[in-house]
């Protein structure tokens, strides 16, 4: 049984004449015969009878009827229902982010994003979420997109890179390795590092490994003495003479209290993307936002 026989048969009972209801449906009067006929077979009952000139319903017709038409109201409710829910969608953006960027990064983003005039009356919704969490919500549907690090071994991912944070080390201000870089000009060697009590992220970040294998690199083992989960805590610690830090450098860090000093070898920098599902149909609001940051923030390659 389809949805289009029992749409047929409703508007031959309305009709009770083959001729006008084939000529309203837009379909040949035989046509109209055959699916009927067939919807009967399926049923094992008849629906129709004839009578004189015309056709009249049978008793299980009429009950089939009343079942045809209740049928069709749901399922114009139903439609009704998923058009206001795309209408919404259409202008309903929900993003998650790592914490990083939300000091002056990304609401820098959305204004000039909701500024561009593509994109005035979107309503904007953000969630911060740690990576494992960014991935699950993609998969599960539950966030439009995400502003993340990179995201290995998840093909059904799409990542346009938008910003890139060098790693640096930071160290109090007045820290013997502050002044003897400004005693000798250059970059301190990676083997300074050996021994001294330094501050990191917890193990499930993103930015532990990278800082590892530098110093694995180096051959040096600082001891490590206190773990948080992002810059401007790992900064603070720092500050209050807890240690030096390797870290992404982001804006708005304590620089009045903290020092960079240029580390010999350490290039790596953390990369972040504008993430989304590459087999989600995106709808309007998310596809300018991609089209946005796609032109304003997109990085190319060798930058």
């Amino acid at each position: 049984m389809t949805l289009n026989q029992i749409i047929y048969f409703e508007k031959t009972a309305e009709r009770m004449h083959m001729a006008s209801a084939a000529k309203e449906l837009m379909i040949a009067q035989p046509s109209l015969s055959m699916s009927l006929s067939k919807l009967e077979d399926e049923l094992g009952v008849p629906l129709f009878e004839k009578r004189g000139r015309g056709i009249a319903l049978t008793a299980e017709g009429e009950v089939f009827l009343y079942h045809a038409r209740q049928i069709i109201r749901d399922v114009d409710a139903a439609t009704r229902e998923m058009k206001r829910l795309k209408d919404q969608a259409e202008d309903t953006l929900t993003i998650a982010y790592i914490n990083p960027l939300s000091e002056h990064f990304l609401p820098q983003l959305f204004r000039a994003f909701q500024s561009s005039g593509q994109a005035a009356s979107a309503h904007l919704k953000s969630v911060e979420m740690d990576t494992g969490e960014i991935i699950q919500a993609l998969q599960n549907n539950t966030v439009d997109m995400a502003f993340s690090s990179a995201i290995n071994d998840h093909t059904e991912l799409t990542q346009i890179p938008i910003l890139r944070q060098p790693l640096v080390l930071i160290v109090p201000k007045g820290h013997w390795m502050e002044r003897k870089y400004q005693q000798e000009g250059v970059p301190l060697a990676g083997t300074e590092l050996n021994g001294a009590p330094m501050v990191t992220y917890f193990e499930r970040s993103p930015m532990h490994k990278p800082i590892m294998d530098y110093l694995r690199q180096q051959n040096v083992q600082p001891d490590l003495c206190h773990y948080a989960y992002n810059e401007p805590a790992i900064a603070n610690l720092v500050a209050e003479g807890m240690g030096v830090a390797i870290l992404a450098k982001v804006d708005h860090l304590p620089w009045d209290r903290i020092a960079q000093v240029p580390l010999d070898g350490l290039t790596s920098s953390r990369d972040i993307f504008l993430t989304y599902r590459t087999n989600r149909k995106l709808f309007r609001t998310a596809r300018q936002m991609v089209q946005f940051v796609h032109q304003a923030y997109r990085l190319e390659d060798g930058q």
